[in-house]
C-alpha cells in the first residue's frame, strides 16, 4: 500500500513541474511576442508622415534598438539598425548612418534574412551616391533589385527601380532612367501606396524637365503635391516646391520661381535636413543670380557648400563650387572664380560626375577668357562639350559654341571661329524653339487649370439653379416673377450680345488693317531677306571660286609626293616640300584675303580707292602662281612700264590679275608662254594678260562676262572651274572704274585686257 502511495505522489509531483514549466514556457513566448510586437510598432512609428521634427523619430529608432538588443532578437535589431541609420542620412550623419548600413547587412547575410539585407544594399548604395560614387551606388543598387525580385519583395523591388532610375538620371541616360521610374510607379500604385508614388512622380517630372517637356513634368509635380498633401508628407512637400521653383526659373519668373524655394526651405529647416538645406540654397542662389543680385546670390550659395562639406555632399558640392564661380565672373574677379572652377573640376572629375565636370569646365572656360587665355579656354570648351554629349547635357552646347567661337576668333583662326559660329547659331535656334515650347506648356497647363475652374462654378451655378427651382414651385406669383425677369435678362443678354458684336466686328476690323499693314512689312522683309541672301551665295561662290585653284595646285604637288616618294630622288623630295609650304602660305594668304573681302561685302562697304604701285600689285599677285608656273614650264613675262601709279581698291585689283592669270595657267600647255603688259591710254592703263594657250571660240567670247550665263571650262590638265570668274573679274574692274574685254588676236591662244584710272 505504502508503495502505490508513493508512486502516486511522485507521478502527481511529475505531472505538477511539467505543469508549471509548461506554464512558464508559454508565458515566456507571449512576453516575447508581445516585446517583437511593441518592437515592431516603434519602428514603424520612427518617421510619422506630417511631422516637422526628426527628433521625435529618432528617440523611437533608438527605444527600438534597445528593446531588440534585450530580447536579442537579430531580426529585430536589423530593422532597428536600418531605421535608425535613415534618419542619420536624413540629419546628414552619413558615415554613421554608413555604419549601421553596413551591420545589418553583414547581420542579415548571418542569419539569412534576405529583407533585411535587400534594404541594407539599397541604403549602403544611397550613401555611395551622395558621396559621388555613382558606379558603385548603380552595382548596389542592381544587386537589391535582383535579390527583391527573386524574394517578390513588391516595395522593395520598386524602391530599387527608382534608385536605378536615379543613377541613371545622374549619369545622362534619361531615356533609361524613364523606363526604371515607370515600373517602380506602377508597383507602388498597384500596391496603393501614395507616399512612395509621390517619390516616383518627381523623378518622372525632373526627366521630362531636362527634355525640355515642362507641361508633363509640371503634371508630375502637381500630382506629386496633392499626393504628399494627403499624406502629410514634408519632406517630399519640400521636394515638389523645390522642383515647382526649378520649373517657373526655367520659365523665366523668378518671384514665381523663388516663392515655391522658399516654401521649400521653411519645411527643411524644420526639419532640418542639411542635404535638402543645400538644394534649397543652391536654388534659391540661382534665382537671386537671375535677378542679377550676385552679393545675395553668393551668400546663399556659400550656406549651399557648407552643408555639402558637412555631409560629404559630392554632388551639391560640385554645383555650389560651380555656382560661386559664376558669381565671380559677374564680378569680375576671374582669379577667384579660376579657385572655385579648379576644385569643382576636381571633384567632379574625382567622382566621374559627367554633367558636373560639362559645367565646371564652361564657366571655367568663361573665366580664362575674362583673363586673355584663350587657348586654356578652348580646351575647356572642348571638355564641355565632350562631357555634355556623354551626360545628355544639350543645355551647355550654345554656350560652349559660344566660347569656342570667341577663342578661335581671338586666336586669328577665322575660318575655325566661323564654323563654331554656325554652330552656335543652329543652337540658339534650338533655344529659342524650346523657349516657345515652354510657353505654350505654360499656356496649356494655365488652360487647364481655368477650364476646371469654369468646370467647377458652372457646376455651383447648376446647383444653385436647381435648388432655385424648387423654392419657385411654392407659389405661383414667385414664378410669374422669376418667368418674366428671366424673359427681361434674355432681352438683356440679347442687346448685350449685340453690342458685343458691333464692338468684335469694329475690333476685327482694325486688326485687320493691322494684318494688312504687318503683311506689307513681311514682305518688305521677305524682300530684303532675299537680297541679303543672294548676296551670301554670291559671296561663298566667290570665296569656293578664288580658294579652288590653289588648293588644287597643293593637290597635285600631295598626290605626286605621295605616288613617287620612294622613287623621287631626296632633292627632288626637298623641292617638292619647298613647293608645297609656298603654296600653303599663299593659300592660307588668299583665305585671309577673301575673309576679310567677304567681311565688307557683308557690311556692304564700298572699295576703297586709293594710290597703289601697279608694279607692286601684279608682282605680289602672280607670285603665288610661281610653283605651278614652274611644274609647266611656262615662264611669265611682266613687261610694264617703271614707277606706275593707279587709282584702284588694290584688293579687288589683285582678284582680277589673278583669276587672268590663273585661267591662263589653265589653258595654256607645258612649255608656253604668258605675258602680262600694261600701255597708258586717255589717263588709263589698259593691262593686258596674253597666253599661248587653245584659245576661246567665238561662240563663247560673247556670253562670257554675262552673269546669267554658264560658261565654265576644263584646263588642260583636267582642272575644273565654277564658270564664276571672269564675271567676277567683270565686276571688280568695273567697281574700279573701268572695262574689260577680250583682245582679238591674230597668233594662237588668248589675250584678256582692262582699263584701270591711272593718278595723273
Amino acid at each position: 500500500m505504502g508503495k502505490y502511495l508513493s508512486l502516486k505522489l511522485t507521478i502527481w509531483g511529475l505531472l505538477l513541474v511539467t505543469l508549471c514549466f509548461s506554464c512558464q514556457k508559454m508565458t515566456n513566448q507571449s512576453r516575447q511576442s508581445h516585446t517583437a510586437q511593441q518592437i515592431d510598432s516603434l519602428i514603424q512609428r520612427t518617421f510619422i508622415p506630417g511631422t516637422v521634427s526628426l527628433d521625435s523619430s529618432f528617440e523611437e529608432a533608438n527605444k527600438a534598438l534597445t528593446l531588440s538588443r534585450i530580447a536579442s532578437n537579430d531580426t529585430l535589431i536589423i530593422k532597428s539598425w536600418l531605421a535608425l541609420g535613415s534618419f542619420l542620412r536624413l540629419e546628414g550623419k552619413n558615415d554613421d548612418a554608413f555604419t549601421l548600413f553596413q551591420n545589418a547587412l553583414q547581420l542579415s547575410g548571418q542569419i539569412h534574412y534576405e529583407r533585411g539585407e535587400c534594404q541594407s544594399l539599397i541604403e549602403s548604395g544611397n550613401i555611395f551616391y551622395i558621396r559621388g560614387l555613382f558606379e558603385k551606388s548603380g552595382e548596389l543598387f542592381r544587386e537589391a533589385l535582383s535579390l527583391a525580385q527573386r524574394n517578390h519583395f513588391d516595395d522593395l523591388e520598386a524602391t530599387s527601380l527608382n534608385f536605378i532610375g536615379k543613377y541613371l538620371h545622374t549619369i545622362g541616360r534619361f531615356d533609361e532612367s524613364v523606363v526604371f521610374y515607370k515600373q517602380a510607379f506602377e508597383i507602388f500604385k498597384h500596391r496603393g501606396d501614395l507616399l512612395q508614388s509621390a517619390t516616383v512622380l518627381l523623378s518622372i517630372g525632373k526627366t521630362y524637365s531636362n527634355d525640355g517637356n515642362l507641361y508633363m513634368a509640371l503634371k508630375c509635380y502637381l500630382e506629386a503635391y496633392q499626393a504628399c498633401e494627403e499624406t502629410k508628407d514634408y519632406i517630399n512637400l519640400a521636394d515638389v516646391c523645390n522642383h515647382l521653383g526649378s520649373i517657373y526659373l526655367t520659365l523665366n519668373k523668378p518671384n514665381k520661381s523663388m516663392e515655391f524655394h522658399r516654401q521649400a526651405l521653411q519645411y527643411r529647416l524644420k526639419l532640418n535636413t542639411p542635404e535638402g538645406l543645400a538644394n534649397s540654397y543652391n536654388n534659391i542662389g540661382k534665382v537671386f543670380l537671375t535677378l542679377n543680385n550676385p552679393d545675395s546670390a553668393r551668400i546663399y550659395f556659400s550656406r549651399a557648400l557648407y552643408n555639402c562639406e558637412h555631409i560629404s555632399y559630392t554632388k551639391g558640392k560640385v554645383k555650389a563650387l560651380t555656382n560661386l564661380g559664376k558669381v565671380c565672373n559677374l564680378q569680375l574677379k576671374h582669379l577667384e572664380a579660376k579657385l572655385y572652377l579648379l576644385k569643382s573640376l576636381d571633384i567632379a572629375r574625382k567622382s566621374g560626375y559627367d554633367a558636373g565636370i560639362a559645367e565646371a569646365s564652361l564657366e571655367l572656360g568663361n573665366t580664362l577668357l575674362g583673363l586673355n587665355q584663350p587657348d586654356s579656354a578652348q580646351h575647356l570648351f572642348e571638355l564641355c562639350l565632350y562631357k555634355a554629349k556623354l551626360a545628355n547635357l544639350t543645355e551647355v552646347f550654345h554656350d560652349s559654341y559660344w566660347g569656342l567661337y570667341r577663342c578661335y576668333l581671338i586666336e586669328g583662326h577665322h575660318a575655325k571661329a566661323l564654323q563654331y559660329y554656325v554652330l552656335f547659331s543652329e543652337a540658339d535656334k534650338k533655344q529659342i524653339r524650346a523657349e516657345n515650347s515652354q510657353e505654350l506648356a505654360e499656356l496649356r497647363l494655365t488652360f487647364e487649370s481655368e477650364k476646371r475652374e469654369k468646370d467647377n462654378e458652372l457646376l455651383r451655378q447648376d446647383n444653385e439653379f436647381k435648388k432655385n427651382t424648387i423654392l419657385r414651385k411654392d407659389a405661383f406669383i414667385l414664378m410669374v416673377v422669376i418667368a418674366l425677369s428671366i424673359s427681361a435678362i434674355f432681352a438683356i443678354l440679347f442687346y448685350t450680345l449685340f453690342e458685343t458684336r458691333k464692338k468684335a466686328h469694329r475690333k476685327l476690323a482694325k486688326l485687320n488693317d493691322k494684318v494688312v499693314i504687318q503683311n506689307f512689312e513681311l514682305e518688305k522683309l521677305n524682300k530684303e531677306l532675299e537680297n541679303a541672301n543672294r548676296e551670301k551665295d554670291k559671296i561663298f561662290s566667290i570665296i569656293t571660286h578664288e580658294l579652288r585653284n590653289p588648293l588644287f595646285w597643293f593637290q597635285n604637288l600631295t598626290q605626286m609626293l605621295s605616288l613617287k616618294y620612294n622613287k623621287m630622288p631626296s632633292e627632288m623630295v626637298q623641292k617638292t616640300l619647298d613647293a608645297l609650304d609656298e603654296s600653303a602660305k599663299n593659300a592660307f594668304q588668299l583665305m585671309d584675303n577673301l575673309l576679310h573681302w567677304s567681311r565688307s561685302r557683308l557690311n556692304r562697304i564700298t572699295p576703297v580707292i586709293a594710290d597703289h604701285s601697279l608694279e607692286k600689285l601684279i608682282h605680289e599677285s602672280s607670285r603665288m602662281f610661281e610653283t605651278i608656273l614652274k611644274q609647266k614650264n611656262i615662264p611669265l613675262t611682266i613687261n610694264l612700264p617703271e614707277g606706275v601709279l593707279i587709282k584702284a581698291d588694290g584688293d579687288l585689283f589683285m582678284s582680277v590679275i589673278r583669276n587672268l592669270v590663273s585661267n591662263a595657267i589653265k589653258f595654256t600647255p607645258e612649255y608656253g608662254t604668258i605675258e602680262i603688259s600694261a600701255v597708258c591710254k586717255n589717263l588709263n592703263y589698259i593691262i593686258s594678260v596674253q597666253d599661248s594657250g587653245i584659245g576661246i571660240e567665238e561662240k563663247q567670247k560673247l556670253t562670257i562676262f554675262k552673269s546669267d550665263m554658264e560658261s565654265s571650262s576644263i584646263g588642260l590638265m583636267n582642272e575644273k572651274g565654277s564658270g564664276f570668274g571672269l564675271k567676277l573679274c567683270k565686276e571688280f574692274v568695273e567697281m574700279n572704274g573701268g572695262s574689260i574685254w577680250i583682245t582679238d588676236n591674230s597668233v594662237k591662244g588668248s589675250c584678256f585686257s582692262f582699263t584701270v584710272p591711272s593718278t595723273n
